[in-house]
């Protein structure tokens, strides 16, 4: 990855996290590390006050520059607020971030690197991904009215949703004209945000889609695919948003065990561990193969228990066709 003639890094990789969730960052940051070991960029961490000091210093030491963000004072809808951190508005600071930087990435901190993704700053100007059709239960990307409690000005709903959860901006963009049309949506519009967000960059995204097509590029799927995905073995990104993340669900943090590595190394340099719920605790500590080797010992226990069942069916039939046989003669 170049650098300016000054050595300066030309990309800018941001994410944020509440303080209980620092090592789902380092996790990631590691994980960056490890499959791009040439990639020269800078690391930003946007963080709330919960953020324990020892945790802020690993994280420095693994390259992180962290930032306190405080979001201003939207009015937001509760419920988004009682699933969402109001952090999620960070990644409205990527455009401020292009006066220093040619290129900034956004990564939500439930993102999981599995490959080099060095194309992945030659996108844009602007782009973001389809969200994965494979996450919804009709395999079908949802429409973007889903970001909203009602049909809203800005935003067509019967569009397609994209999902912000990885964002490339490029200088290209100007920055200061989208920045303003993203604040102008969040200050009128905020009470009516389902995924504040995600409707904002919709709503950006179909702006430009109509007047200033050049700017935006879609982003391929493998750098924002769902653990659902079939294709998530192969994603260089994936990207575990809804419910069920790798940290608090047995089933899914079993079929990505290079999560599991780089979590193990957080938690050896002393990080604080996921403290919350944990679904499927049994399946988290024992991979893939067990769960295969459980689910065929179930199969052949069934098919053993089917075989018995038509066993017994079949002798059934046998004394039915007997007793029927019986009954003809006797009503003759």
């Amino acid at each position: 990855m170049p650098k300016t003639r000054t050595g300066k890094a030309q990309v800018l990789i941001v994410t944020a996290a509440t303080g209980n969730w620092a090592f789902a960052v380092a996790t990631l940051i590691l994980a960056l590390r490890r499959h791009n070991p040439r990639l020269a960029a800078d690391f930003l961490l946007l963080h709330d006050k919960a953020l324990p000091a020892h945790d802020r210093a690993l994280l420095e030491k693994l390259g992180f520059r962290c930032q306190l963000f405080q979001p201003a004072a939207l009015p937001l809808p509760p419920a988004s607020l009682a699933q969402f951190s109001p952090l999620c508005l960070a990644k409205f600071y990527c455009f401020s971030a292009l006066q220093k930087y040619e290129t900034v990435l956004w990564l939500d901190a439930d993102t999981v690197i599995q490959d080099d993704i060095s194309e992945i700053f030659e996108m844009g100007p602007l782009s973001l991904a389809l969200e994965d059709p494979e996450f919804s239960e009709t395999h079908t990307t949802l429409p973007a009215r889903v970001n909203v409690l009602r049909e809203l000005p800005d935003l067509d709903g019967s569009c397609p949703n994209y999902n912000s959860g990885v964002i490339v901006f490029r200088r290209k963009l100007p920055a200061r004209e989208l920045a303003l049309f993203c604040q102008e949506m969040l200050s009128t519009q905020a009470s009516e945000l389902r995924y504040p967000d995600q409707a904002v960059f919709n709503a950006l995204v179909q702006k430009l889609q109509k007047t200033r097509p050049e700017l935006f590029t879609p982003l391929p799927l493998t750098y924002n695919c769902h653990p659902r995905n079939p294709l998530a073995l192969q994603a260089a990104i994936v990207h575990a948003f809804g419910a069920y993340k790798l940290w608090n669900d047995g089933l899914t943090a079993a079929c990505f065990p290079e999560w599991q590595r780089d979590y193990a190394r957080w938690l050896k340099l002393g990080g604080s561990p996921y403290r919350g719920p944990l679904d499927n605790a049994e399946y988290g500590k024992k991979g893939a193969f067990y769960l295969l080797r459980g689910f065929f010992d179930d199969l052949g226990r069934a098919n053993a228990c089917l075989e018995d069942l038509a066993a017994k069916l079949q002798k059934e039939q046998a004394a039915r066709q007997k007793l029927e046989a019986l009954l003809q003669r006797l009503s003759r």
